[in-house]
């Protein structure tokens, strides 16, 4: 069972209230789902935000007509993924596939958006840990890069 405790060890959901964390739970589902599963695709409308409680999902961005690209893999429990649906335009920018059986939190992203806009202090915390967690996620997504295209520097 997910509590309040649990929700607040998320980095998106760490600086809110036992009171908004129970409002978010009370929107909240547990979902198994098998290896290979697909929870969404890039593109799809973004109406879910996901924490992972155990198992691994794969993040991968279509670059081309048949190119994946690997972005990251959520593998720490209350590591969190959906996120374009609390910005707009609400479509999700990757796909996200499990890589082996994995349990989440499914929380509905209307009725968290909707309360983030009636309690500004939660609005305004929830988009504070998000930036962080986009521009740490970009970061590594840099540096995994980086040694990527070291590996095929020509030497001189």
């Amino acid at each position: 069972m997910v509590t309040t405790a649990w929700l607040k060890k998320a980095d998106l959901f760490s600086s809110l209230e036992d009171r908004q964390l129970s409002v978010i739970l009370s929107f909240s589902s547990v979902e198994s789902f098998p290896e290979g599963k697909v929870i969404f695709h890039q593109g799809d409308e973004a109406d879910r935000l996901y924490l992972l409680i155990e198992g691994t999902v794969g993040l991968t961005v279509k670059t081309g007509e048949k190119v994946d690209l690997m972005t990251s893999n959520i593998d720490q429990e209350g590591a969190i993924f959906g996120m374009p649906c609390l910005l707009e335009p609400f479509r999700y920018n990757v796909t996200a596939t499990c890589l082996n059986p994995s349990k989440v939190l499914t929380i509905e992203a209307a009725p968290i958006r909707k309360e983030m806009e009636e309690d500004l202090r939660m609005g305004l915390e929830v988009m504070r840990h998000l930036a962080s967690i986009y521009f740490n996620r970009l970061n590594e997504m840099r540096e995994g890069l980086s040694k990527f295209l070291r590996f095929f520097k020509p030497k001189t």
